[in-house]
Parts: C-alpha cells; structure tokens; sequence
C-alpha cells in the first residue's frame, strides 16, 4: 500500500494531513434536520429475546423525562434499589404504559460496600425476596423482567447461595424472568483485587446469568473486548454503562482553576504535582484547539456511537439530566462511526487518554500503601464531573470514612507507577477530594 492510499485510508492519516481543514472534525461532514427523536433500532438482548431499543435509560430520576424517552421509543429501563427515588420514578411513569413493551432491570447488592451496607438477615433467600417485592411495589409492577446482582467485584459473591435460592423461587412464582449483574470494578482494594474482566468471564462460565451492565467506552477496550465476545458466543445480553469518557478532563480542569483561584497556601504537593499536570493538561488541550474539538459534547456523541457500532452491545443506558439530553441522545439511535468520528476519537485518545482513570480497572491498588479504593473514588468523581450527579457522588464520598484521598498528597505515588496507561492516578485522586468534599 502507498503511502497517499495509506493516508487516504488512516484515521490518523486524517488528522495528521488536515484533510478537514479549519472545520471541526465532528461538523465536517453535513447533517441532516432531524425531527422528533424517535428510536431507530432494537437489538436482541441476548438469551431473552427481547428486541431492545439500542439508546436506554439508567437510573430515572425525572418523571418527564422518562415519558420523554418512552414516547421516543426508548424500551429499556435499568434501574436499582441503591438509586434513590429511581424505582419510585419508573412506577410513576409504567402504570400508564403498556408494562409488557418495556424491558425492567433492577439491582440489589448482596454484600456490603463502602457507604452502602446490607445487613446479613437482608441477604439471605427470604431477605433478597422481601427487598425484590419492595422493589416491585414502589415500581408498580407485578414483575420485573431482569434482577440484577448489584456491583459484584469477586468471583465467590457470583455463587451466592440466598441470591440464587430467591431468584428460582421467584422465577417459579412469576415474578421475575431473567437474571444478571452489574460490575464496576472492585470496591474493596483489600478484600477483593478481581478485575472486571475475571468477574464477568466467570459469570460467562457460571452459566447462570442471563445479562451484563458493564463499562466500556473507546479508552477502555482491553478487558472489555473479551468479555463482549465471550458474551456473544454464550448468547448473554450486553448493556452498557460508562460509555463517556470525556467529561472527567472539564472537571480537572475546573479543580485546577478553583485552587488558583483561591490564592491561598497549599500543600507542596500541589504546587509541584499540579504545575507538571498543567503543563501535561495545556498541551493536550493545544491538541484538541487545533483541531476544533473544544466541545466535550462533541466527543461524547462520537462516545456514544464507538459503542453502537459495536454489534455485541445490545444497549446503551445513558443518564439524561434534562430534555436536551433526551433529543440529543435519542438521536443517535441506528448511528454508526463516520470517518470524522473515528479521527476526532483518534485525537482525543492521543491528547487526553492520559487522564482518563479507566472505569473497572483498579490494576494500581494493590500497590496503594494505605489502601485506598481508587477505583471506587474515581467513579464517584465521574459522577461528580461528567454525570452532574454532584450531590449524590459528594454523599457516597463522604461514607468512604477514613479511606479518603485526603491521604494521597503525602504519599511517593505507587499508584501512578503502576499504571498501565501512565495515568496520573495520585494527582487525579487529590483533585477528585478537592471536587468531592469541595475543599
């Protein structure tokens, strides 16, 4: 192959020869009006056979806005009894809907995590069952479709005998058809050092479980790669959360900002850690100036559609604020990748790929001396940063206790040299106390 039919034909090639010119690289290409949206294509999800809309929802938290979505054809509800008012929202919403085209998975924790405890008489059969039917009260609905067990990060919680026991027996009274699990990486460092890749390939083999929520986006493909095709082969359906890598930069940004804007006396720590990430940061953010792509939303839509093109993803759930989430999002439905989409993505990955802390990884913490849970951390901090969820994420910081990245600005930084990705993991972390406790 010559080198202009290399060119002609490389993502990079695009960008390193300027073939968009001035224009961003998202707006090269011309755009339909579209009207309404309208969810454009369903996806079988795996072993149940339902035809789910490829855009879905996680964790409803606005009543309008759901009918929103289900006017515009969204037919896929995940939700959880940790998510606050959720199930109470979708209740509200479902008993003036057809309960029979609209897909429900919630989830129940069996153990307990950081700020979220379950108490041992709640996670036998009897207790799993008594939650379940609360869960099916405040959802106002006779049964759910899928229960999910909520953010398994060991290979042992996946044989879990009450959980088990109390999905045959309410499978058997009808009140629940299928069953799965949600995986966010590992929320204990100590007690639990699985990765998400172990997990979910032993749940593949357990051969019990019938759906996957799990993280994957452009930056995070390595574990998740496997597991997508493991999935495929043993017909379990995929649903996808954490498909947004991008907002975790604004909020760096804005830490970085609100600490100068301070003016008052930090630690060393900050003054040399932040001043080399700065410099890192500024660079990276030259990059995306130049090719036009200032816009995070930009990015997160190109995000969006790296998923969808994906034929072994079944669904994505997506948190929508508001109703320009709604119309925004919704029309991605039945997108794929264009050539503009794939170079934006290649650019994005070259300038900020560094700091993105990759969902459900957790390779550095078993390097941690004190044992912080990184991972669980740099999730809240999503929330915080990328979701808007700013209460919520400063509420499940603050149930963290004494295992809090207070402790990370005196410390030699092990984590950041045991980054794969050569993360700034010990900087990241001081910023997201800074965001989480708005210190």
């Amino acid at each position: 192959m010559n080198r202009r039919k290399f060119l002609k034909n490389s993502t990079l090639g695009m960008v390193g020869t300027g073939v968009l010119g001035g224009k961003s690289l998202l707006k090269a290409e011309e755009k339909k009006k579209d009207d309404a949206p309208k969810i454009k294509e369903h996806r079988t999800l795996g072993r149940t056979g339902f035809k789910v809309s490829d855009i879905s929802t996680g964790g409803p938290m606005d009543e309008s806005v759901l009918n929103a979505l289900l006017d515009a054809g969204v037919n896929y509800i995940d939700t959880a009894e940790s998510y606050g008012p959720s199930e109470t929202i979708v209740g509200k919403v479902m008993k003036n809907r057809d309960r029979k085209k609209v897909f429900i998975t919630t989830k129940l924790l069996v153990t307990s995590f950081p700020g979220l405890p379950v108490k041992k008489e709640e996670a036998t059969k009897e207790g799993i069952i008594k939650r379940f039917h609360k869960s099916l009260e405040k959802m106002q609905t006779e049964y759910a479709d899928c229960l999910m067990m909520h953010g398994v990060d060991n290979v042992a919680d996946l044989k879990h005998e009450g959980y088990h026991a109390a999905v045959s027996q309410l499978k058997s009274d009808g009140r629940l058809k299928y069953t799965g699990l949600s995986n966010h990486g590992s929320f204990h460092p100590i007690d639990a050092k699985e990765p998400m890749g172990k997990v979910l390939s032993a749940a593949a083999e357990d051969g019990r479980f019938d759906v996957y929520l799990m993280a994957y986006n452009f930056l995070k493909q390595d574990q998740s790669e496997e597991i997508l095709k493991a999935c495929t082969e043993k017909k379990i359906g995929i649903t996808l959360m954490k498909t947004n890598p991008v907002g975790n930069y604004v909020g760096i940004k804005d830490g970085i900002a609100r600490l100068e804007k301070e003016g008052k006396k930090v630690p060393e720590f900050y003054t040399q850690a932040l001043a080399k990430f700065k410099m890192k940061y500024e660079q990276a953010e030259g990059f995306l100036k130049k090719y036009n792509l200032e816009d995070p939303s930009e990015i997160k839509v190109a995000a969006i559609k790296f998923c969808l093109n994906n034929p072994a993803v079944n669904s994505i759930c997506v948190s929508y604020r508001n109703f320009d989430d709604v119309a925004k999002y919704v029309k991605l439905s039945g997108a794929r990748l264009t050539p503009a989409d794939k170079a934006a993505l290649a650019v994005y990955s070259k300038s900020f790929g560094q700091f993105y802390c990759r969902h459900a990884c957790g390779l550095c913490e078993s390097s941690c001396p004190q044992n912080i849970p990184v991972n669980t951390i740099m999730r809240y901090n999503h929330y915080f940063a990328a979701q808007g969820r700013e209460k919520y994420a400063m509420e499940r910081y603050a149930k963290l206790a004494s295992r809090v990245a207070d402790q990370c600005q005196n410390c030699t930084g092990s984590c950041e040299s045991a980054c794969p990705y050569n993360v700034p993991v010990q900087t990241l972390l001081v910023l997201a106390h800074q965001n989480l406790t708005l210190a």
